[in-house]
């Protein structure tokens, strides 16, 4: 049996203009795997604000859930902003798993609870697991934790110990540039 509600929000940011759509999901509705679609899209989705251009939910019935967002995506945290083409986040027992932003000016922005800015970065393709809080950053790379900036094709991000990776990947070159007064 499958009881419970799908909630979207539009507002803006402020909650200046605030439109609440509440569709019912009940008995009556198929208990097989059911894909919903919606166009120029603003929700709520535990501690993450999502809007993009259209947005489909796929695996409705299921303990998994696949948001994927195409168009002006940005997703906005208590301490992160992301804005990418495409983002595809995957729920398993309504907690974020694992996350995808993909396109070719996809960043972050990463800030402190006083709301301070502590770290940015690009790269075409993110990958972020959730769990270990680690963002990994693929092809045209570029990090700054505001005393070191590295580019590559390959950078892992750790959003709670702010530490940077960057790999070689098949060959091509990092670019490091650290801060020589903030190393003690």
């Amino acid at each position: 049996m499958l009881v419970g509600g799908f909630h979207s929000q539009a507002s803006t940011i402020d909650n200046v203009d605030t439109q609440i759509n509440t569709i019912p999901i009940d008995d009556s509705y198929p208990t097989e795997n059911q894909d919903l679609y919606f166009e120029d899209i603003s929700l709520k989705k535990n501690n993450l604000y999502i809007n993009s251009d259209s947005a489909n939910i796929t695996d409705l019935n299921s303990g998994k859930i696949i948001f994927t967002f195409s168009g002006n995506v940005e997703i906005i945290s208590e301490i992160v902003i992301i804005k990418c083409d495409k983002a595809i986040l995957e729920f398993e027992e309504n907690q974020l798993k694992n996350a995808k932003f993909i396109g070719e000016l996809s960043s972050f922005q990463q800030f402190d609870k006083k709301r301070e800015l502590i770290a940015s970065g690009t790269a075409e393709v993110f990958e972020y697991d959730h769990t270990a809080n680690i963002l990994r950053m693929e092809t045209n790379a570029w990090v700054n934790n505001g005393s070191n900036e590295v580019s590559g094709n390959l950078i892992t991000y750790n959003l709670v110990k702010r530490n940077i990776i960057a790999d070689s990947e098949n060959g091509s070159p990092v670019k490091l540039i650290i801060d020589s007064t903030s190393i003690n």
